[in-house]
């Protein structure tokens, strides 16, 4: 090895011990700082806040009982603070971390209902785009289906909790994910035999479903019923369109 190598090798050495030394006594004095502010960041979810910068802080303080305004940096465990803000069902998740300003900043991503359901003397509640089980907030009304069942609800926490419920999930996420069906879709009722009627928000027809099984294959039939039957018929000739039977449409 030349000398020229060797000076080299010196330099490189000393520049990363040095570099290594100032991002450590940046930590460490970063630590030392006293969190001045707290900055919340909401992810929108098509204009649905289900929380709000008071709410996120109230949650990360405990109810003002544990603060954070005024604490050194070091003296906080970001993993706890982002544990109290989910404990908010409609927080799908939330980061807490530090800036070099003194600032504490929290991220929450918000869950995303993709149904309202309704049971007769029961309170209603939200589906999210998990499957999850959500109760109705008071801050915000989400714009989704509505889907009403007639047998007593059997999943606790989520959809995904049985075989049928997942059926039903796929069902809900199958017409979220499509602009039309999202549109059209207004209310979606399960019947006690596990059969689906739905009830579309333009066209006056109910729509026999049948058991949430063949998406695919049911909504394309649909979907020719409203391009090409309908036109042809005329909007009101049909009360009903009946899709459970494959390769037919049943018009009645």
């Amino acid at each position: 090895m030349s000398k020229e190598e060797k000076k080299n090798i010196l330099i490189y050495s000393f520049s990363g011990l040095l570099l290594i030394t100032l991002i450590t006594f940046a930590g460490i004095k970063n630590n030392g700082r006293e969190v001045e502010e707290v900055k919340v960041e909401i992810l929108d979810q098509e204009g649905n806040f289900f929380t709000d910068h008071l709410e996120v802080v109230d949650l990360m303080t405990d109810k003002s009982t544990d603060y954070v305004i005024g604490v050194e940096m070091g003296d906080l465990d970001p993993k706890v603070l982002e544990e109290r803000v989910e404990a908010n069902p409609f927080v799908k998740d939330a980061q807490v971390y530090r800036d070099l300003k003194g600032n504490l900043k929290v991220k929450v991503e918000q869950s995303k209902p993709i149904a309202r359901l309704f049971i007769d003397g029961q309170k209603d509640r939200y589906i999210d785009s998990d499957g999850r089980v959500l109760p109705v907030n008071a801050k915000h009304t989400a714009r989704v289906p509505l889907m009403e069942t007639e047998f007593e609800f059997m999943w606790e926490k989520n959809l995904k909790e049985s075989k049928y419920g997942k059926q039903v999930f796929d069902l809900l996420t199958f017409i979220e994910k499509d602009e039309f069906w999202r549109a059209q879709i207004a209310h979606i009722f399960i019947r006690k035999d596990g059969e689906i009627d739905m009830y579309p928000q333009v066209t006056k027809q109910v729509i026999e479903f049948g058991r949430p099984e063949d998406l695919e294959g049911k909504f394309s039939k649909l979907m020719t019923f409203y391009k090409e039957i309908l036109p042809k018929k005329g909007w009101n000739t049909y009360d009903r369109v009946n899709l459970k039977f494959e390769n037919q449409i049943i018009c009645e």
